[in-house]
């Protein structure tokens, strides 16, 4: 099984922003059942969810160059769980532009509560060494849809 961390883009403006959403399934949600935790998507994966969002946003912005990886977590908070047929909509605010980083505010929602935020930073490297991106290209066109 391959995870899908993000599931539809729906906003984007190159080095400025991104917003995308995450479809909680049956089997995400059940994750934490065996530690008694039931119907809770695990929120180190809320936390994956949005780093994945930013790298789309870097992936896009380099013309499908670069990519990044988390090189600091900020303060970030979780408020509320989000469950089986939730929608996670995240959105990630590039706040400080570097030659090899980004630094972002993120934030995840549900509706009208307010699942997480915080800040990350990412730094950035090429996308070539890890990634096809022709294959790329391809799965963007699969989860960008314009409003």
């Amino acid at each position: 099984m391959r995870w899908r961390f993000v599931d539809r883009i729906e906003e984007f403006g190159p080095w400025a922003f991104i917003r995308g959403l995450k479809a909680i399934s049956l089997v995400e949600y059940s994750l934490l059942n065996p530690f008694g935790r039931e119907g809770a998507f695990p929120e180190s994966l809320v936390l994956e969810s949005c780093i994945h969002l930013a790298r789309w946003l870097v992936i896009r912005s380099s013309d499908f160059k670069n990519t990044c990886l988390l090189s600091e977590l900020g303060n970030f908070n979780f408020n509320h769980e989000v469950g089986m047929g939730d929608i996670l909509r995240m959105g990630i605010t590039v706040t400080m532009r570097r030659e090899d980083s980004l630094m972002v505010d993120c934030e995840g929602t549900n509706g009208e509560r307010l699942i997480c935020y915080g800040a990350l930073t990412v730094g950035l490297m090429d996308l070539t060494g890890l990634a096809d991106p022709e294959v790329m290209k391809a799965m963007w066109q699969e989860l960008y849809v314009k409003a």
